[in-house]
């Protein structure tokens, strides 16, 4: 289960690349937001990929679904989106998938959260139901490609005096440390940007 649609698509293609061959391209679905086709496609798929908004939806009658019971394995993409828009859908689902765990037969389903770097990952683990043998917080130092975080502050309590600090100590910072490579900015707001 993804945030947006953005990052469902890549998800797909590259799960029907990997596991095609093993279990068939038709059993590697996506899901697209139409009940009765999507309801189809989740009995016939062992890989289903969807938004957190199409599984909202599918979830909501899970008790007259039989195809949502079944299902083992959730695994839950960006997790690091539960403080942005999609945040609030992403905890109802969530919380709905612990809900549907604990109340159905047999083994239950294993509910999975993966991130980027959290500052908060042991609180979203304890949300989540996770004991803490079970929480792997990989520090950043072990990303594929390293992450350089420089922070620098301005004292402006005006708006338009606090823009006009920034702009060159923000450009030399970024001429300083790029080294021809990307570099991101974030401020405050899309006023800022």
């Amino acid at each position: 289960v993804a945030p947006t649609d953005d990052i469902a698509d890549p998800i797909y293609i590259d799960w029907r690349r990997r596991f095609g061959a093993l279990i068939g391209n038709s059993m590697i679905v996506r899901l697209t937001g139409e009940i009765i086709p999507d309801l189809k496609l989740l009995v016939s798929g062992r890989i289903v990929v969807s938004t957190v908004k199409v599984w909202d939806m599918l979830t909501r009658r899970w008790r007259q679904r039989k195809a949502i019971q079944a299902v083992s394995l959730v695994i839950f993409d960006e997790m690091h989106f539960l403080g942005g828009d999609i945040g609030p859908t992403m905890e109802v689902v969530i919380s709905r998938m612990r809900y549907i765990s604990s109340q159905t037969d047999g083994e239950g389903m294993r509910i999975v959260g993966l991130s980027s770097s959290l500052a908060n990952a042991r609180d979203v683990a304890e949300w989540f139901g996770v004991p803490s043998k079970s929480l792997f917080n990989f520090s950043p130092k072990v990303r594929p490609w390293p992450l350089e975080i420089y922070f620098q502050s301005f004292d402006q309590n005006n708006f338009s005096a606090r823009l006009l600090a920034m702009a060159k100590p923000v450009y030399n910072s970024v001429v300083k440390h790029r080294d021809g490579k990307s570099a991101i900015i974030y401020v405050s707001s899309r006023r800022q940007a």
